[in-house]
């Protein structure tokens, strides 16, 4: 087994000078002479290289399929092997190979060999590995699947449902239809009016969500379910957080996404779909607020019953609370997480301090119009060495203080795929 990462580490250099070659060549020109030798050489090298492996890969099993357990010795009773048992938990798996990886000091095919020694040698299998500037970097292109199932119930927005489509190069554009086609009734030999469709984009452009989070090696020492729950819950809620609070909010920049809060804005759906509150807020003026929001998907086609309310903690309660003249409960569906028939979501991520410091918003969103695309799996680095700045801005050294470093960084964006899927209160002081 040895011998086999030996030689796949000695082909990934390879292949790394092939493509350093390739990239040195001017868009739309040729190889010189000189390139064209020395791709052809590493190539041949390449070539010999694969071969080995297969011939090694062939030789390991035929020696497993012709090894034959040892007879015991008389009167001595061989003990059970025994293999840790896989996490039910989902997401504990990414958190073993991140604190293997951890353990083997970012270098990936050492960690391979912890693994095998701890009975895991399933662990890294299908996965894809090399070596990065602060220490080994791992995509876990089957691992981050189960990440990200576990994130989305986090993440308010990924929660809802949206369409999830992937981003292999980076970027996706999408057409939407703008105005359709006017048919209308005609009597004979009257000309038919000829009526156009336009057309708008959706484009989405990966935006690199990245974070840090300093581990004590304490406890990536200890080969605990505890320590890997730990680590999982620790990367998942700091991603879907500081994820929410873009998709629901972000105000869109080149590096980061635009929120579904301003996707409407300068298009001609900002006045009909971000509208403000009733002054002075009573029960049925509250009533006429939410059911505004609803007309605003209804009268521009879109489902409205197919919608997901988003609130602040505060406002979530006051509607819980709100009670007729009788003394019942405006909203009991609320304790079930459901007004109007349509689930809430509850996030911190929507302030109640805007505008005069007491005012918080409400969302309406149909998930089937929301896009959110993808862009490679969840990478990982690890470094015992690395400096960071923690959450006061001081700067801290791993190596001194004894920690890894686990960075974990996504690339995704968000769009709208019909740009009335989304309605918005302004103005709430609902509870203030």
């Amino acid at each position: 087994m040895d011998r086999i990462t030996a030689l796949r580490a000695r082909r990934a250099g390879i292949i790394e000078q092939m493509e350093a070659i390739v990239a040195s060549v001017p868009e739309g020109g040729d190889m010189t002479v000189e390139q064209t030798a020395a791709f052809d050489a590493l190539r041949a090298q390449d070539d010999a290289v694969a071969a080995q492996i297969t011939q090694a890969e062939d030789l390991e099993r035929r020696r497993a399929a012709a090894a034959r357990p040892l007879a015991p010795l008389p009167g001595v009773t061989q003990p059970a092997a025994t293999v840790p048992a896989a996490p039910a938990e989902k997401g504990l798996t990414f958190a073993r190979m991140t604190r293997t990886i951890a353990a083997a000091g970012g270098i990936p095919h050492v960690a391979m060999q912890i693994a095998e020694a701890n009975g895991d040698s399933g662990l890294f299998a299908n996965q894809n590995m090399g070596s990065g500037v602060a220490g080994g970097f791992l995509v876990p292109e089957d691992v981050s699947t189960e990440v990200i199932e576990m994130l989305r119930p986090l993440s308010v927005v990924t929660a809802m449902g949206p369409r999830v489509v992937p981003m292999p190069n980076g970027n996706l554009t999408t057409n939407r239809r703008a105005s359709g086609a006017t048919f209308t009734y005609g009597g004979e030999q009257q000309d038919i009016k000829a009526t156009g469709v336009s057309f708008g984009q959706v484009k989405l452009s990966a935006k690199k969500l990245s974070g840090l989070i300093p581990i004590s090696n304490d406890l990536l020492r200890s080969a605990s379910t505890a320590v890997d729950r730990m680590i999982r819950d620790d990367a998942l809620a700091d991603a879907a957080q500081i994820q929410d609070r873009f998709f629901l909010r972000g105000s869109g920049t080149d590096f980061a996404p635009k929120g579904l809060r301003w996707q409407t804005l300068g298009t001609a759906f900002e006045t009909t779909h971000v509208l403000t509150m009733t002054g002075s807020p009573d029960l049925a003026k509250v009533t006429n607020d939410l059911g505004r929001m609803e007309l605003a998907l209804g009268k521009a086609n879109v489902v409205f019953t197919g919608a997901h309310w988003v609130m602040a903690p505060r406002v979530a309660m006051y509607l819980t609370n709100l009670r007729d003249g009788n003394g019942n409960l405006a909203f009991p569906e609320m304790q079930d997480g459901q007004l109007r028939r349509k689930p809430v979501h509850i996030t911190t991520e929507v302030p109640d301090n805007l505008g005069a410091g007491t005012e918080s918003e409400i969302m309406l969103v149909h998930p089937a119009h929301v896009l959110v695309g993808e862009h490679m799996g969840i990478e990982i680095a690890m470094s015992t060495e690395a400096a960071y700045k923690d959450a006061s801005g001081n700067m801290q050294a791993a190596f001194s203080r004894d920690e890894t470093i686990l960075r974990m960084i996504m690339q995704h964006d968000i769009g709208l795929r019909h740009l009335p899927a989304v309605a918005v209160l302004t103005g709430v002081t609902w509870g203030a």
